[in-house]
């Protein structure tokens, strides 16, 4: 038995993990989902399409300066043909992952007669954003997103519409 191949792995899956900092638990949705799709980008992906926003745009000059920070982006979205596509508890299981101290909810929005949902939650290390949780949940639709790395609470809202994540609101830093 060679230990180094193991260790090796062992240090691959230990960083996928790290890398994406909760469990989504929800791939038994894509076969009831009408469209869905999956981001996962890591830190060299994030660098390689940073080359090709213009810096000349000042929207898009943002979302690069915003994702030098950032080590990953992860994200699942679907889309239902009819209401009930996924259930209350599908949610409920990303959020208990999201526990205090680690974990913060900062943003918690509700809309057209409760029906749209939009989460953001933060995770603090020494004092640090390390991560942000974005749940976004209509009637036929739900997105799940985590982002990693060193984040701008205040810039957050310019990477909304880019990457596949929902646009959100403007987050202050208190």
């Amino acid at each position: 038995m060679r230990p180094i191949p193991t260790l090796a792995l062992g240090a691959a899956l230990a960083a996928t993990l790290w890398a994406q900092q909760f469990k989504f638990n929800l791939d038994h949705l894509s076969s009831k989902a009408s469209e869905s799709f999956d981001v996962s980008l890591n830190t060299s992906m994030l660098r390689f399409a940073a080359k090709f926003l213009d810096t000349k745009d000042p929207d898009e000059a943002r979302v690069k300066k915003l994702i030098v920070g950032i080590e990953g982006i992860y994200i699942k979205n679907f889309e239902f043909k009819n209401e009930g596509g996924y259930a209350p508890a599908d949610l409920d299981k990303v959020r208990n992952q999201l526990k205090a101290p680690e974990w913060s909810r900062i943003v918690g929005i509700k809309s057209g007669g409760a029906s749209e949902n939009i989460e953001v939650w933060v995770r603090n290390e020494k004092g640090k954003v390390t991560g942000v949780a974005i749940l976004a949940s209509k009637p036929r639709q739900l997105t799940v997103a985590n982002l990693v790395g060193n984040i701008d609470l205040e810039s957050l809202s310019d990477l909304g519409g880019n990457f596949g994540l929902p646009n959100l609101p403007n987050v202050k830093k208190k």
